[in-house]
């Protein structure tokens, strides 16, 4: 499948269809420098409707793209709305979305760039667009990660003294991205990715991906028990680290009390 191709005939057919209000291009196949598209990447592209139409649509989207190669299967999953695959394993990620939601859907910072292909909505979507904050609040996201990875911390430690090895594992991969979170923050925070783990072995420090490594445990009881530790020592630097950096504030107390439990009790 080639991926602008597939955006011109989607782009030829919707604009033909009267019940369609807007089409908007999204993601990586729309991005001309960070993280732009590569030959394995997906396309998604959000499909703008009145309220009324909505169904009428969603019925109309297997026959859609049947129409735009070989289809392998489609159907409506819980993360990206309605998608396909081709038969060359491409995937298309089409969310059918209603008119009055898309202040919802176009909330990210204007760093997510999108590409409007349609646009049918006398001035609304216009308006959503300029709504989009400018960038992303950096010192806001960092206390949030912070407060985020001590209380996940706390349900990976309970689940491994628990002896649910396999859960305190999960929980651990949790923690590994908002550990690259901050990574993403102390290396450059006007430039940072949109999806955590995204390409992480491209924009990442070798000692960073290094440390990643040291944290990314096997299904082992001890490997475990020694990567919530380890997690959280290095979570605790980098967090120092971007206060010095960036001079951020955050929440030293939460921090504190909780590492200490946790080092005693493991």
């Amino acid at each position: 499948m080639n991926a602008y191709q597939v955006i011109n005939d989607l782009t030829n057919t919707l604009s033909k269809n009267t019940l369609i209000k807007g089409f908007v291009l999204v993601g990586s196949q729309v991005r001309k420098t960070v993280y732009k598209a590569s030959k394995h990447s997906d396309m998604e592209a959000y499909i703008i409707v009145d309220y009324e139409d909505f169904g009428k649509i969603e019925k109309q989207m297997p026959s859609l793209v049947e129409s735009l190669g070989n289809v392998i299967f489609s159907y409506k999953n819980q993360w990206s709305g309605f998608s396909t695959v081709f038969d060359d394993l491409f995937r298309l990620e089409l969310p059918v979305v209603k008119l009055s939601e898309i202040n919802s859907v176009f909330s990210r910072p204007r760093s997510q760039v999108v590409e409007v292909l349609i646009d049918r909505t006398n001035g609304i979507l216009q308006s959503a667009l300029d709504k989009r904050p400018q960038k992303l609040d950096v010192e806001k996201l960092f206390q949030e990660k912070v407060v985020d990875f001590w209380y996940m911390l706390i349900l990976g430690f309970q689940y491994y003294k628990k002896g649910e090895i396999w859960n305190a594992r999960s929980v651990l991969q949790i923690l590994q991205t908002s550990l690259i979170k901050l990574f993403e923050i102390l290396n450059n925070s006007e430039a940072l990715l949109l999806e955590s783990n995204k390409r992480v072995e491209q924009f990442l420090k070798p000692d960073q991906i290094k440390l990643l490594k040291e944290v990314s445990p096997s299904y082992d009881e001890r490997e475990i028990k020694e990567s919530l530790k380890r997690i959280a020592q290095v979570f605790s630097e980098i967090s120092g680290q971007i206060e010095k950096e960036y001079h951020f504030t955050y929440n030293k107390e939460v921090e504190e009390k909780i590492k200490s439990k946790i080092m005693l009790k493991l």
